[in-house]
C-alpha cells in the first residue's frame, strides 16, 4: 500500500548502498565475499605484468588496502576474513599478480608490525571503527549523533570511558563492536586514555 502511494518499489535487507550491504550480518563470511571478490578481480585486472617487490609493496598500501577501507569503517573484520586477506596479500607480495606458490623472503609477521611499510588491516579497522567513539564526542550538532545518544544514552556523549555504561541487549552489531574496542589492544585502556576534553575559558 505505502509502496503504491510512494511509487516506488519494495525493498528488502540487506541492500546494497554505495557498495556496502546494509543490513547484512558483519559476522557471516559470506557478508564480506564481495569485498574479498573485488581484491581478487584488482589482481586479475593486472596479468601478468612485471612488477617489483617495492612496487608489489606501493600496490599493497595504495590499491589492496584500500578497497576493504568502507567495508572496515562500519565493519569489524572477522578472523576468517582477515586470515584470507593476508593470504591474498602474502601471495601478491612474493608471488606477483598471478600468485603462486613462492619462497617467502622475510616472516609476515615483520610486514605485520610496519616492516617494509605493509599496513596492519586489523589495526586499520580498529582505527576506522574507534573513529565513530571519536565522532561521538566531537560531534555536538549532527542528526545521527542524537540518535544514538537517544538510543544509548547520554553518558556515551561525554565520557569516551564505556566500561561502565549498561547498554540493551537487542543493541546492534556494529554497536556492540564499536563500544567493545577496548578489549581489542594490548591496552586496556587505548581508547579513554588517548582522548581528553578540553574546556576553553
Amino acid at each position: 500500500m505505502g509502496c503504491m502511494f510512494l511509487n516506488c518499489k519494495r525493498g528488502v535487507v540487506p541492500f546494497k548502498y554505495l557498495g556496502l550491504p546494509v543490513g547484512a550480518n558483519p559476522r557471516r563470511v559470506a557478508t564480506w565475499e564481495p569485498m574479498l571478490e573485488k581484491i581478487r578481480r584488482k589482481l586479475n585486472s593486472w596479468g601478468n605484468k612485471f612488477i617489483s617487490l617495492g612496487g608489489r609493496i606501493v600496490f599493497l598500501n595504495s590499491v589492496l588496502n584500500s578497497i576493504p577501507i568502507f567495508y572496515m569503517s562500519f565493519m569489524k573484520m572477522l578472523s576468517q576474513v582477515w586470515k584470507k586477506l593476508i593470504s591474498v596479500q602474502r601471495d601478491f607480495l612474493w608471488g606477483g599478480a598471478r600468485g603462486g606458490r613462492k619462497i617467502n623472503r622475510v616472516k609476515w609477521d615483520v610486514f605485520d608490525n610496519g616492516g617494509l611499510g605493509v599496513k596492519d588491516v586489523r589495526v586499520m579497522n580498529l582505527s576506522l571503527l574507534d573513529k565513530w567513539r571519536w565522532r561521538i564526542l566531537l560531534n555536538e550538532r549532527c542528526l545521527w549523533r542524537d540518535v544514538i545518544v537517544a538510543r544509548y544514552g547520554s553518558q556515551i556523549s561525554f565520557s569516551a570511558d564505556w566500561s561502565e555504561c549498561s547498554f540493551p541487549s537487542n543493541s546492534s552489531a556494529w554497536w556492540k563492536d564499536v563500544r567493545l574496542l577496548e578489549g581489542e589492544a594490548n591496552s586496556l585502556n587505548w581508547i579513554s586514555g588517548a582522548l581528553e576534553r578540553r574546556v576553553g575559558n
